[in-house]
């Protein structure tokens, strides 16, 4: 039987060309294109402009107005770079036996040691957000107690408290604790930042797993412990990934803790690049060269595992 359609209202009739019409639709799809070129190009020139700085000579990037693509494409960034390396770990000697080749850079930086100081500070901040984060958002979830709503809200708000705030504080209890220039000391600081998100992001998780399965445990005679370790834990894979990639990234890209509690020999990767700068005579394409060096082993690693973050962060409940 037809059903007359001519009144209803979420039945377009003949309204604007802009839909209606098939130049209309090609202007849309145009204009569409058109942004979307847009936005890629505001979004990657920063990248881009950083490739081309690295393989620029120091004279070129002097030149004005500056060129926008390397007129004659030069390796001498990554080479000052990877023979400062070499030479401040004590490598050189190893190399040029191995390769015949001559190791002498004036610049002193240590980029290998960088990367290995904010690789273990990653990681350990990572591992102490998610271990403690996690057991925190099982309590908060499966389990009533007076304050909890509080504690919650006060998780929360530490995420929107500015960490420069507390600097001087840190760098007191820091040194009463003797924890200063220390790597352990920033691992703990680093998870403490962290572990609110993941409690946040793992609590949701933890509300909306199925009770049926905890019953079935139960039943079973495990510990709560053996609840969480052995059934929860495996279940929660991704959205445990998910907050250890966010702790690691923190503290991968943290400068200023780092540059106020550590010095040059204890140095992660940000304030490692800042001592590239050196007032009027700073060589940007080593700085560039340094940069695309030191986000390689990031990149790799998650580019491996980027896809259990996007499933941790957008599938925080389970199904069953």
């Amino acid at each position: 039987m037809a059903t007359d359609t001519t009144d209803h209202p979420a039945i377009r009739r003949n309204e604007s060309w802009l839909y209606d019409t098939r130049f209309g639709a090609i202007l849309r799809r145009a204009i569409l294109a058109v942004t979307g070129v847009l936005l890629g190009i505001f979004l990657l020139f920063p990248l881009y402009w950083m490739v081309a700085t690295a393989l620029k000579t120091t004279a070129e990037i002097q030149q004005i107005p500056p060129t926008v693509f390397p007129v004659d494409p030069s390796l001498e960034g990554f080479v000052s770079v990877i023979e400062s390396s070499l030479q401040t770990s004590g490598l050189d000697s190893f190399v040029e036996g191995l390769l015949g080749i001559d190791i002498s850079s004036a610049i002193d930086i240590n980029i290998i040691g960088n990367i290995y100081n904010s690789l273990f500070v990653a990681v350990g901040a990572g591992l102490i957000a998610v271990l403690f984060g996690s057991v925190a958002a099982y309590v908060l979830s499966r389990r009533e107690f007076w304050g909890k709503n509080g504690i919650m809200s006060l998780l929360l708000a530490s995420l929107m408290f500015p960490g420069t705030a507390i600097m001087v504080p840190e760098w007191e209890l820091f040194a009463a604790l003797n924890l200063f220039n220390s790597r352990l000391g920033l691992i703990m600081l680093y998870g403490a930042m962290t572990a609110p998100f993941v409690v946040w992001l793992m609590k949701g998780f933890f509300d909306d797993f199925p009770t049926s399965i905890i019953d079935a445990a139960k039943v079973d005679q495990c510990t709560p412990y053996e609840t969480f370790r052995y059934i929860l834990v495996p279940m929660a894979r991704n959205s445990l990934i998910a907050s250890f990639i966010f702790a690691f990234l923190l503290a991968w890209n943290e400068l200023v803790f780092a540059l106020t509690l550590l010095d040059q020999s204890q140095f992660t990767v940000p304030p490692g690049l800042l001592t590239f700068v050196q007032g009027f005579n700073t060589q940007w394409n080593v700085v560039a060269a340094a940069s695309i060096l030191i986000s390689i082993p990031v990149l790799i690693g998650l580019a491996y595992i980027q896809r259990y973050f996007v499933q941790g962060l957008t599938g925080g409940a389970v199904k069953g």
